[in-house]
């Protein structure tokens, strides 16, 4: 009966066992090489071998099937070293691959650079977040949103919704928290940039007085200047979201 149903989880596509010098990996997608033995963890997962004595193993995070239904992901190799994931790439002797499907990855400067849309991202735009882009610069690569660059520094924001600004060889970069962004949806308001003097302040509401740049962390936070002295601002608590958005943040 026991051996029966190991034959019936492994015609389902259940998690299986094998065994390789005496020592026994459970999972998904199993493979062996060289004495090695790797499983994924998943169902989404794969393994795949290369260069003859190498195995590499990659599973999506578990919260991207709140919101599609999994790609399988793929694996690329240069000699024996190995990456599975999404939109892979290989350049001189370094490979590298999205983690979700639309993260998107460059070769620049010899190298493999990959970027993700956040979890939040995909919490509201289901499976078509905004895709990350990559600037390249004088041997700096840099991936993300609203990317800037200026002087030896790049930057970008984190999420869809994150803005960058540039006073003189500086970039700064803020992004609203995910349960704003959560919160807000699709609407959630971009965020601004006040410079004064050598300083820059990213957020809502931005004021400045006295030298001092104060911004409000959520749009419905108020900042006052009206007082003398450094300003204040005041965020009050952020609550709701879709179930979709709060089931991905959840299950991170």
């Amino acid at each position: 009966m026991f051996a029966l149903t190991l034959l019936i989880l492994a015609q389902s596509g259940g998690p299986t066992c094998i065994t390789v010098d005496g020592t026994r990996v459970c999972g998904y997608d199993c493979k062996s090489v060289g004495g090695e033995a790797r499983c994924a963890q998943t169902p989404a997962g794969v393994c795949e071998t290369g260069g003859g004595t190498t195995i590499v193993c990659f599973d999506p995070p578990v919260w991207l099937s709140r919101v599609m239904s999994i790609p399988k992901p793929k694996c690329v190799w240069r000699g024996a070293k190995g990456a599975c994931g999404y939109d892979c790439k290989t350049q001189g002797d370094s490979v590298g691959c999205a983690q979700t499907p639309r993260g998107r990855c460059i070769t620049a400067y010899d190298r493999v650079a990959c970027a993700d849309p956040p979890a939040v991202a995909y919490g509201v735009h289901g499976d078509s977040p905004p895709s990350p882009t990559c600037l390249a610069r004088e041997g700096l690569v840099a991936c993300g949103y609203a990317c800037l660059s200026s002087g030896p520094e790049l930057s970008c924001a984190e999420t869809p919704w994150g803005v960058c600004a540039v006073l003189g060889s500086k970039v700064q970069c803020f992004d609203p928290d995910e349960q704003v962004i959560c919160a807000g949806g699709k609407d959630t308001p971009k965020p601004t940039c006040k410079t004064f003097g050598d300083r820059i302040g990213c957020g809502y509401g931005c004021v400045d007085r006295g030298g001092v740049i104060a911004c409000a962390a959520t749009p419905a936070g108020k900042c006052d200047d009206f007082m003398a002295g450094a300003p204040a601002c005041f965020d009050p608590p952020v609550r709701g979201g879709s179930e979709q958005c709060l089931s991905v943040l959840g299950a991170r």
